[in-house]
């Protein structure tokens, strides 16, 4: 359970799921809409991550891809 008292906006969203994953996702941009209200947000990336060249999947700790089998 999150408590924030940020206010209910495009903006708002944006920062409210922003804080929630910065640590696990390297967030380049962000864009929510409601209605006719949008906002988008862009970061500086953080992190590199490394992906296996076949299926784009993060590559875990040991440098297997989780999903094919692909080692680094």
């Amino acid at each position: 359970m999150v408590v924030t008292k940020e206010t209910m906006t495009v903006e708002g969203m944006i920062k409210i799921v922003y804080d929630l994953l910065k640590d696990k996702l390297n967030i380049v941009k962000l864009t929510f809409t409601s209605g006719v209200n949008g906002a988008t947000q862009e970061y500086e990336p953080q992190k590199s991550i490394d992906r296996c060249p076949l299926c784009g999947i993060a590559i875990n700790e040991k440098g297997v891809c989780p999903k094919c089998g692909y080692r680094k």
